[in-house]
Parts: C-alpha cells; structure tokens; sequence
C-alpha cells in the first residue's frame, strides 16, 4: 500500500501544484493562505490551507492542515489531520487526526492521536502515534522517544526502530536494526537483520533474506524465531507478475493513428469552411518563410505545454480566472491537432498548387484527406512514420502562429504592386 502511494507521490510533479491551486480555490469555506514564505501565528476553529515557498506555523488550528509548500514547520495544537506535501516537514504538537505526509526529510515529534502516512527520504518518528503508522522512505527511524499505539508498515532502505510499538511490525529494508519493545509478530524482508541487546519482542520474529539474524545476548524473544533464506529484492515481490498489464487493454498504435487522422481532417475541413481565407494566409507564411515557420513550430512544441502549465497556475492562484484556466486545459489537444491539420493543409498545397496564385476550397480540401491519408500509411513505419508526422505538426504550429502575428505576405506583395489578393 504505502509503496503505491509512493509512486502516486513521485509522479504528481508539477499535476500537485495545479490540484493545490485548484483545491484551494474551491474551498472557501476554510481559511487559505496563498504567498512566497509564510509566518503564521493562529489561533481559528476552521481548517488552514496554503500554497507557499516556506511556512512556519504556530498556535491552533481547530479543524485540518492541507498545503504544498518548499518547507513547513508546524508548532500547533491541530484539532483535525494534517496533509502536507513539501521539501521538508517538521511536526509538534497534538494532531487530533491522522497525518499524512510526503517529502524529502520528514520529522514527525507530535502527539498523533490517529495514524501517519509518511513518505520521503529521510524519515524521523519522535512521538506518539495513536494508532497504525505506515512509512516508505531511504531511512526510516523510530526514536526510542517514540510510542506507536498499531501496527507499523515500513519500507525502505534503512529501518532503526527504537521506540514501543502495541502492534507488529511488518518490514522491508536492505537493513533492519530493533533495540526498541514490539508487542506483536515482527516479519521482515532484509538482507541483514540486528536484534540489538535490550530489544523486546513479544510475539514471533520471522524473516527472510540471504543472511540469518543477528539475534545479540540480552535481546528477548518471546515467541519463535524463524527464518527463511531467500534473495534480497527492493521490489515489493521478487516472482514476476502474471497479471493484466495496461498493454493488454490499451488500444494499438494503428488505431491511435486512425482516430489522430480523423481528428485532424475534421478540424482541417471546418477551418477550410469557416475561414478559407486564414487557412489561405497559413499557407502563404509557409511559402513565404518555410524553414522560420518549422523551426518556430518546434520551439513552441517544446514550450508551449510549460507555459500552459505556469498560465494554469497563476489564473488558479488569481481564483476568478480558475474557469479560464479550464477552457485553457480543454482547448489545448483542440489547439494542437488543429495545428497537425494546418501542416497537412500546408504540404497539400505545396504539392497541389505549384504556382501560388490560390486554391479552390473543393481541390484544398481533397489535398488534405490525401496529406492525411500517406501520413497515416508512412505511421507502419514506427520510426519514420512519428519522424513525419512531428515534422508536419511542427510546420503547422509555426505557420500558423506567422499567420496569427503578421499579415499575410501575398496581401502585401499584391499591395506594392496596386493588385488586390484573393
């Protein structure tokens, strides 16, 4: 379970700035704190959140404590839970619910009165924790301060418990060292296992791994000790898995291809039909400047999906411009296979109108179903076919951004010469 979350953790990124921002404007109802480092003195009945560099929190807090930040350090009697992600996370006081936390280096010296999901690097238990604590992470130390009223589930590099613990512990490590008292069975999954002397257990001890535990004189066991050698695997199972893969259910490349095709002749065509002469105006940027619209296509390829994300962010942080910032979400993949239709639009009339003097609406439309239609056949070939296909939406991205941005260079031309374009 706690591996899983880990995961789910790691790959959040940039997503949890968005999901923060976005649940600290939906809840009104709770006192928000939005800045760069935040020194906060409170004494409130309501929940706190907060989106910051660093904060440090002191006093009370009624309800719960919810926030992404650089670093938070909280001095607090907390009536509700706390849920923090952030660099790193130092906790005191009385915490009236259960806490889940994820970082770099956290450090848990609160009384917990429910359990502790803890995640990160460095992980420090000083208190007590109510009930069942679970934690992944590089180090996991159980200070011999600290009291765990259920069971412990730990997984990481290196686990010290030298605290008391009402439950059993159940572990996963390369190294296991207990000099503190557990009331329950102890199973681990290690490749070195110390029992130091003065340890305490009171249920039984099994463990697997290549190397036997070492069980020091003045340790206690009460109940049997068993161990089992097997290989030391920092997978949470060492068999292979047989189950359903997302592979097995995910549709084939062909079929994204198809659907990518479709998409983009549907597009191509309405732009055609609605505004022929924008459409025209692409093609014309192109001829004008092939190689400045290809290359700016691929610049704003690479940033473009960035600055979305920064533009995202600040309307969610701004609160009335949140609605914006989700028209924004679901226009982009509109935007982007629109500019793919723009690069076939764009080849088609290279190929169907050498000469430049226009194109009617019945030819560009068919020269963009053929565009399509070899692209979609060069897709056989993975490489080649993703190699083309880039390459065309590179086009239409920059075409189509010279278009929005400057007139179109046929215009101007016919305009020198006292023509008129059409």
């Amino acid at each position: 379970m706690i591996s899983k979350w880990i995961r789910n953790v790691s790959r959040a990124g940039a997503a949890g700035g968005l999901i923060a921002g976005l649940m600290l404007a939906l809840a009104p109802a709770q006192a928000q704190y939005i800045g760069g480092d935040l020194n906060l003195e409170l004494d409130q009945d309501r929940s706190a959140q907060f989106l910051a560099g660093d904060v440090t929190l002191r006093g009370r807090v009624g309800g719960d404590i919810s926030g992404l930040a650089g670093n938070v350090d909280i001095t607090a009697d907390v009536g509700g839970g706390i849920q923090l992600a952030a660099g790193d996370i130092v906790v005191r006081g009385t915490v009236g619910r259960d806490v889940s936390l994820a970082g770099a280096n956290i450090t848990v010296l609160a009384d917990v009165t429910g359990g502790a999901d803890l995640a990160g690097a460095d992980i420090q238990v000083g208190g007590r924790i109510g009930r069942d604590l679970a934690a992944g992470g590089a180090l996991i130390a159980i200070d011999s301060s600290a009291s765990i009223g259920g069971d412990m589930d730990l997984a990481g590099s290196e686990i010290r418990m030298s605290g008391t613990a009402q439950g059993r512990l159940k572990g996963r490590a390369r190294t296991v060292v207990i000099e503190g008292t557990i009331a329950g069975d102890v199973e681990l999954h290690a490749e070195n296992v110390e029992i130091m002397p003065g340890a305490q257990i009171a249920g039984e001890l099994r463990v697997r791994g290549p190397n036997a535990p070492v069980i020091a004189e003045g340790a206690q066991i009460i109940g049997e000790t068993s161990y089992e050698e097997a290989p030391y695997s920092e997978s949470s199972n060492g068999a292979r898995y047989h189950g359903p893969r997302v592979s097995d259910v995910s549709p084939p490349v062909w079929a994204v291809g198809t659907a990518m095709g479709i998409a983009a002749f549907v597009l191509g065509l309405l732009a055609c039909l609605i505004s022929p002469r924008a459409v025209s105006g692409i093609t014309d940027h192109f001829r004008a400047r092939p190689w400045a619209s290809g290359l700016l296509g691929l610049v704003l390829a690479a940033f473009l999906p960035i600055l979305l994300l920064a533009v995202f962010v600040f309307l969610a942080i701004t609160v009335i411009g949140i609605p914006l910032g989700i028209i924004l979400l679901f226009a982009f993949p509109f935007v982007m296979v629109l500019a793919y239709a723009f690069g076939a639009v764009v080849l088609g009339d290279l190929i169907f109108n050498r000469s430049g003097n226009g194109i009617g609406l019945g030819m560009r439309i068919l020269s963009l179903f053929l565009v399509l239609a070899v692209i979609g056949a060069l897709g056989v070939v993975p490489v080649l076919g993703l190699l083309v296909a880039s390459v065309v939406f590179w086009i239409g991205l920059g075409a189509w951004t010279l278009a929005l941005f400057n007139r179109n260079p046929r215009v101007v031309a016919a305009e020198r010469n006292g023509e008129v374009a059409v």
